[in-house]
C-alpha cells in the first residue's frame, strides 16, 4: 500500500495551519513523493475560508497518466476522487499510516481509477527490485522443506474475458555437486471479483516443463494465493477497500475501487 501512502501524503501536506488549499500545491506536493509523472492534473472544490483553516475540503480530484508511484512500477491511469476531508491541520503527523489516521477527524474515503497495462506490468516484472521482492513472496508461499527455489524471470500475458496468463522461470537446486534444473511453469487462469473484497481464480490450468499440473496439486498451489488475494488483510490497518470493477483485455487491467481510510482511535497504538 506504499502508493496509497504517497497519494495521501501529497495530499494531505497541501493543506497547511493557515488554511492554504491550492490546485497546483497538492499538484508539486504529488510529483515530490512520486518517481515521476507524465501528465498529472488537480482539482480542488474549496470550502468557505473559515473551514479551510479547520482543515476542512469539499472535494479533491487527481488526474494523472503514466505515473511511477514507486521505483520501476508505471501506471498507465490513475484518476481519484475524494469524498469531503477533515483534518487536524494543527497535528498533522504524516510519516507513517497510524500517523495519517491520527490526524483525521473523520474518515478519508474517496474512488480510485487506474489502468496498468500488459507492457508495463512486464516491465516492472524484470527489474531487479521487484524480481528480489517476488523472490522474497516465493520463499513465504512455498513449504519450507522443499528444495530452494530461485525466481529468474516471469512473463504476463493479458487475455480478453478477463484471463490472464503467467509464465515462469524458476531454478531448483537439489544438490551443490549438480548444475541446477531448470523450472518452466505456465499458468492460465480467469479472475473474478468476489463480494469487492476478494480474487477468485476461474478455471485454472498450468503445466511444469510443458507437462500439465494436475488440479489436485494446482488447487493447493493457487488456493495459498487466493487467500492472500484479499482487501480484508489491510483492515486492521484501518483501510476499508473495495473493488468496484475489474476488467482485462489483451492491453490492460482497468480497475475501479473504493477505499476508506478510518481515523485512529485515541486508544489505540500510534
Amino acid at each position: 500500500m506504499e502508493w496509497f501512502l504517497i497519494a495521501l501524503t501529497g495530499l494531505l501536506t497541501a493543506i497547511t495551519p493557515v488554511g492554504l488549499v491550492v490546485d497546483h500545491v497538492i499538484a508539486n506536493n504529488i510529483r515530490d513523493r512520486v518517481k515521476s509523472v507524465e501528465e498529472l492534473s488537480v482539482r480542488v472544490d474549496n470550502a468557505p475560508s473559515y473551514q479551510l483553516i479547520q482543515g476542512k475540503v469539499n472535494r479533491v480530484r487527481i488526474a494523472s497518466r503514466g505515473i511511477e508511484p514507486i521505483d520501476h512500477v508505471r501506471i498507465d491511469t490513475l484518476d481519484i476522487e475524494t469524498d469531503p476531508i477533515d483534518i487536524k491541520t494543527n497535528d498533522l503527523k504524516l510519516g507513517n499510516l497510524e500517523q495519517v489516521r491520527s490526524s483525521l477527524r473523520s474518515p478519508l474515503q474517496g474512488a480510485f481509477h487506474l489502468i496498468i497495462t500488459e507492457d508495463d506490468i512486464n516491465k516492472a516484472l524484470a527489474e531487479p527490485q521487484i524480481k528480489s521482492q517476488i523472490q522474497s513472496l516465493l520463499g513465504k508461499l512455498l513449504p519450507a522443506d522443499i528444495p530452494t527455489l530461485e525466481f529468474m524471470s516471469a512473463k504476463v500475458t493479458l487475455k480478453e474475458a478477463n484471463r490472464a496468463q503467467v509464465e515462469v522461470q524458476l531454478q531448483q537446486k537439489v544438490d551443490e555437486s549438480e548444475p541446477p534444473e531448470n523450472l518452466e511453469i505456465t499458468i492460465e487462469t480467469g479472475i473474478k471479483v468476489i463480494e469487492g473484497r476478494s480474487l477468485e481464480l476461474i478455471d485454472p490450468i498450468a503445466s511444469l516443463n510443458g507437462r500439465k499440473i494436475s488440479q489436485r496439486i494446482l488447487q493447493g498451489v493457487l488456493g495459498s494465493i487466493s487467500d492472500r488475494l484479499t482487501l480484508k488483510r489491510f483492515e486492521k490497518q484501518g483501510i476499508i477497500a473495495r473493488i468496484l470493477e475489474l476488467e482485462l483485455d489483451d492491453k490492460e487491467v482497468n480497475v475501479a475501487a473504493f477505499v476508506r481510510l478510518n481515523p485512529l482511535e485515541p486508544d489505540s497504538p500510534k
